[in-house]
């Protein structure tokens, strides 16, 4: 059921995406977060318009949003968030001259309001 929103300043030119994502995913099914793999969904987008900071242009990031369904307990939240950021550092090479922040951020999505439908070929 996670839902990772990978978001990266468009100053990045070195990230390959989809490469990016499958290893994000993979890093939550080889923790065992998840049972299956269909059920994590991951998406990226870049951002064009952003500031870091007040010292230029020679800034930049990663930012992983994962959703997840409460009730997890606060190890288990902090281990994923370990685990995403090592994957995140793991498959990225950061251009020359930019300094780069990799963040992972865990958000909760209420589990008893949560929604889903699949819709099967």
């Amino acid at each position: 059921m996670p839902h990772i929103h990978l978001e990266y300043s468009d100053n990045i030119n070195t990230l390959e995406v989809k490469p990016m994502l499958l290893a994000l995913n993979q890093a939550l099914l080889d923790g065992q977060f998840v049972q299956s793999g269909n059920d994590i969904k991951s998406r990226a987008i870049r951002q064009s318009d952003f500031v870091i900071g007040v010292d230029g242009d020679a800034q930049a990031y990663l930012h992983a949003k994962v959703s997840l369904l409460s009730e997890r307990d606060e190890a288990t939240k902090c281990a994923i968030s370990s685990q995403l950021l090592k994957t995140l550092q793991q498959n990225f090479t950061a251009p020359q001259d930019l300094t780069v922040q990799i963040c992972v951020e865990i958000i909760e999505m209420p589990k008893s309001s949560y929604s889903k439908l699949v819709l099967k070929a």
